[in-house]
């Protein structure tokens, strides 16, 4: 299943965790929090919530400000079927339900055009959101340099605004956590442990690690495992190293 599509009502279908997609899911609990173990993040100005409205449902997910206009997200969040008739916008802060809002509408989005929702382990799980107007936050940077297999081991930290309770919920408060980079794929990062994860509502955000001394996003989480329906277990990243000729030309767009 996509991990982070969170659907505040029932009249949308998708999935939490694991490799089985579009499945109804009941109305979310609007009191969960969000990433398994992790705590709220008032920091990080640059990860936002992206949200897809269609009528009186709504979609979340998480992105980032890579360039004043731009977010990144991931492929399945901004695929043609969920967008198509809907309208998006990006929360800036940390609590969307609280009354001091940052909402900026997004224009467009465009996704890679190799990614196949079918196949949830072939990558290209990577997309941005174009921004109607620029946002005074520091965009983050993302990795240039070659991910290796050597890199296991080393600490990680994920961002997102997605459930914590290890079932089916959502929260539209930004949380973050600490964790290690288990494998390093020619296609995937897999991050996390069982108590240190990304899950539902947390797709398309961003795995940081320090490169020189700087947080740079090396992945945008994807998908999950799972031990039963709809319980996150894991987490798995579409490694940024690998799309570069894809993201430059929207940020270094005029």
């Amino acid at each position: 299943m996509r991990k982070g599509i969170v659907f505040v009502a029932a009249a949308f279908l998708s999935a939490c965790a694991g490799e089985v997609d579009d499945l109804p899911l009941a109305e979310t609990d609007a009191t969960a929090a969000g990433i398994i173990g992790g705590t709220i993040d008032e920091g990080d100005p640059a990860v936002a919530m992206l949200q897809i409205t269609r009528g009186d449902a709504s979609v979340t997910c998480t992105a980032s400000v890579i360039a004043p206009k731009v977010l990144l997200t991931a492929a399945h969040c901004v695929q043609p079927g969920r967008v198509q008739g809907a309208t998006l916008r990006a929360f800036f802060g940390t609590d969307s339900r609280s009354e001091e809002e940052t909402w900026v509408n997004v224009k467009e989005t465009h996704f890679d055009p190799e990614y196949d929702h079918a196949d949830i382990h072939a990558g290209h799980d990577i997309a941005v959101a174009i921004l109607e107007e620029p946002v005074a936050i520091q965009p983050l940077p993302y990795n240039r340099a070659p991910m290796t297999e050597d890199m296991a081991g080393e600490p990680v930290r994920l961002i997102g605004f997605g459930d914590d309770d290890e079932i089916f919920g959502w929260s539209g408060v930004k949380h973050h956590v600490s964790t290690i980079v288990n494998t390093v794929t020619p296609l995937l990062l897999g991050l996390g442990d069982a108590g240190h994860h990304t899950c539902q509502g947390d797709s398309g955000g961003p795995a940081l690690m320090d490169m020189n001394g700087v947080p740079t996003i090396v992945g945008v989480t994807s998908f999950g495992n799972a031990s039963a329906p709809r319980i996150c277990t894991d987490g798995w990243d579409t490694r940024v190293d690998l799309y570069l000729d894809f993201i430059d030309q929207f940020v270094n767009a005029p």
